[in-house]
């Protein structure tokens, strides 16, 4: 045999592997798959939790603007405290008053997941008002309950 048929003899031929190592990196792919799906199942599943703690945030995040919201317009109608206690409580001399504090809880029931129950009491011997606002947790199913304070005495 002369040197060039001996060349293209070796360049031809494959190394031989041992039956044990056979099939080895399909193998090896197969547990890299195995590993790669119950990472994205563990991703799907806490972003799934998130998404359940970010829609209780916004509730709480909306019951205390109504709150604020509420407290606040007392404050500047101080006068008329009582007229803005839910459910109404004695007589009331503004119209205005009640006709706010009426749109005040529908407006808070229409933004929060149902049930939604809006009280606020005014204790007259300590001038302080007191709004609750409670609802049912959209993911959760447990009642919730945001309490806010304020004084409003003149």
């Amino acid at each position: 045999m002369n040197q060039l048929s001996m060349r293209q003899l070796s360049m031809n031929q494959r190394p031989v592997r041992p039956a044990a190592a056979r099939g080895l990196g399909l193998f090896d792919a197969l547990i890299a798959l195995v590993i790669l799906s119950v990472g994205m199942l563990a991703m799907t599943r806490f972003q799934g939790r998130l998404m359940a703690q970010t829609t209780e945030s916004q509730s709480r995040q909306v019951a205390a603007q109504f709150a604020a919201e509420q407290l606040s317009t007392v404050l500047v109608d101080v006068a008329n405290a009582a007229c803005y206690t839910r459910p109404q409580v004695g007589a009331c001399t503004s119209a205005a008053a009640v006709a706010g504090t009426t749109d005040w809880a529908t407006r808070a029931a229409a933004a929060l997941p149902a049930p939604v129950t809006t009280t606020s009491t005014l204790e007259a011997a300590t001038g302080r008002l007191s709004v609750a606002i409670t609802w049912l947790g959209k993911d959760s199913q447990e009642t919730r309950t945001l309490q806010a304070m304020t004084d409003v005495r003149p």
